[in-house]
């Protein structure tokens, strides 16, 4: 095809577009001509280049700090590409000698969890009032009940899920508990990235969240959703796609599933903070900062201590992220039980879509980092799991209020093995303030979500600053905000990311 510039990227074929830079790096932008590009994130992805002159001045200046000439490898952005703080969310990096912790930020391990229900759609609209006065009750009003002792949570974030069943007994029942001891250890373990479970070697950093040995907490982290555009929503399969894969994985239309999007929270942020001040303090003094504010830590013998605090650090938060994202599925298990009785509530997948992982390319050692991007590996990678002979599942939300998909991964390695994690922003929280009036009175009046504010109380309504705070936050997450999930599920299917497997609308979604 003819090529044609957007926002001085090329446009190479249907799907995929290259920025041509002065630093020679592997950038290439996969969206296709119907998936709105923003000039300020394309900015902000040149800005994001100016790493490869940070490597050469800190190379120069301490060749030493690295075991290996490091590199650029390739910068991968998905169609749901946006401006985000120094790095476009949809980023997917993959560098060699370095790793850059400010690219995943503070919001580690942020993914998805979904899981698929014994009850049908009709089942559940018939009761969406009780639904929703039981999960505003468990989300907000006091009613999660998640007890933890000292060693709970210090196997927590040591080990994530799998360190929760080492060390909760089975008599230690209250609350969420006794949906946790529902669930199979192996069954769990084998429908989360990585088995849910990163090891850490030390948790100093979080002495505060640890408490005092053989005092139950109740924290306020552990089963919370976050703000933004975090959520706990319970759908629908409205549509198969592809109905082989569907049945292997037990998506059948009329299903009622639930869909969980959060990380590690108050958790994520402390250690974020924490280490990316550390990659600052190792930065030679002798050099200027780097203009664009992105610091990097060697792969060395050097840093080794650096490195440390770094893995161990965000290892802890994605596994805090991991089980955050499991006690808020049981409390959605528990909000519809006590409205329909009992059902099944089987995981179908949960994996993060902001977190760093080691890998390699061509033999040599390489680091992935995702910001806002799913993994989304072939059936060979998936060995030994439930999914090696579809690939791994991809779970791409919409807007709220919109459709979300579920696919199977491909293994495209144009894109790091990665897909979309969503419809991406079209508008600034700031410009979505701003019109669309009509728009989002529309969107309130036919959809139902679940808020700290319940805005059918009297009381409540007497209250115009309160009513007008939390509609300012939902405005900002309203459809028209983001991009459409039609055009960018197109480009993950064609360019070969992923296959589409089942369309979801939602019922009623929990916002924090």
């Amino acid at each position: 095809m003819k090529t044609k510039e957007t926002h001085g990227l090329t446009r190479i074929d249907e799907n995929l577009l290259r920025l041509e830079n002065a630093e020679q790096v592997d950038v290439r932008v996969f969206a296709n001509e119907q998936v709105q590009i923003e000039a300020a994130a394309v900015e902000e992805l040149k800005g994001l280049l100016g790493l490869q002159a940070t490597l050469e001045r800190f190379h120069a200046a301490d060749a030493e700090a690295f075991s290996q000439r490091p590199r650029i490898e390739r910068v991968s952005l998905t169609p749901d590409f946006h401006k985000a703080r120094g790095i476009p969310v949809g980023t997917v990096l993959e560098t060699s000698g370095f790793v850059v912790p400010q690219a995943i930020g503070n919001d580690i391990n942020c993914g998805m969890r979904l899981h698929k229900t014994s009850l049908e759609v009709g089942q559940v609209r018939a009761q969406l009032d009780e639904l929703e006065n039981a999960s505003r009750h468990i989300y907000f009003e006091g009613g999660r009940r998640i007890p933890t002792l000292y060693d709970h949570r210090e196997g927590l974030l040591l080990g994530g899920v799998g360190g929760l069943f080492d060390t909760v007994e089975g008599n230690f029942d209250e609350g969420l508990w006794s949906y946790f001891h529902r669930t199979s250890r192996t069954d769990t373990l084998a429908r989360i990235d990585r088995s849910g479970s990163l090891r850490a070697g030390s948790v100093r950093k979080f002495a505060d969240y640890l408490g005092k040995p053989g005092q139950i907490q109740r924290d306020s982290q552990i089963g919370s959703i976050g703000g933004g555009n975090h959520f706990v929503e319970f759908q629908e399969v409205k549509r198969i796609i592809d109905g082989t894969i569907a049945h292997a994985w037990g998506l059948c239309e009329g299903m009622v599933t639930v869909m969980v999007h959060t990380g590690s929270v108050g958790i994520g942020h402390s250690a974020g903070s924490y280490y990316q001040d550390q990659v600052r303090q190792i930065y030679p003094q002798a050099i200027r900062f780097p203009d664009n504010n992105i610091f990097i830590l060697p792969i060395t013998e050097k840093y080794q201590a650096s490195a440390a605090i770094f893995w161990d650090a965000m290892h802890s938060a994605a596994n805090f992220a991991y089980v955050n994202r499991m006690f808020l599925a049981l409390m959605a298990w528990s909000s519809l039980e006590s409205v329909c009785g009992e059902i099944k509530f089987d995981l179908l997948y949960d994996a993060p879509h902001n977190m760093i992982w080691p890998s390699e390319r061509d033999g040599r050692a390489t680091v992935i980092h995702r910001k806002g991007a799913c993994p989304a590996r072939g059936f060979e990678a998936m060995a030994d799991t439930p999914f090696a002979y579809y690939g791994e599942p991809v779970l791409v939300p919409g807007s709220m209020g919109a459709s979300s998909y579920v696919l199977a991964g491909s293994g495209f390695d144009g894109s790091n093995q990665s897909a979309a994690h969503g419809a991406g922003r079209a508008l600034s929280r700031g410009s979505s303030m701003k019109g669309f009036d009509k728009e989002f009175e529309d969107f309130l009046n036919r959809f139902r979500v679940v808020t700290p504010v319940d805005l059918r109380r009297q009381d409540i309504r007497a209250r115009r600053d309160i009513i007008d705070k939390k509609l300012a936050e939902l405005r900002q997450e309203a459809p028209f905000a983001y991009k459409g999930i039609g055009p960018v599920v197109q480009t993950i299917a064609d360019s070969g990311m992923a296959r589409p497997v089942a369309e979801l609308v939602p019922i009623m979604t929990v916002k924090g």
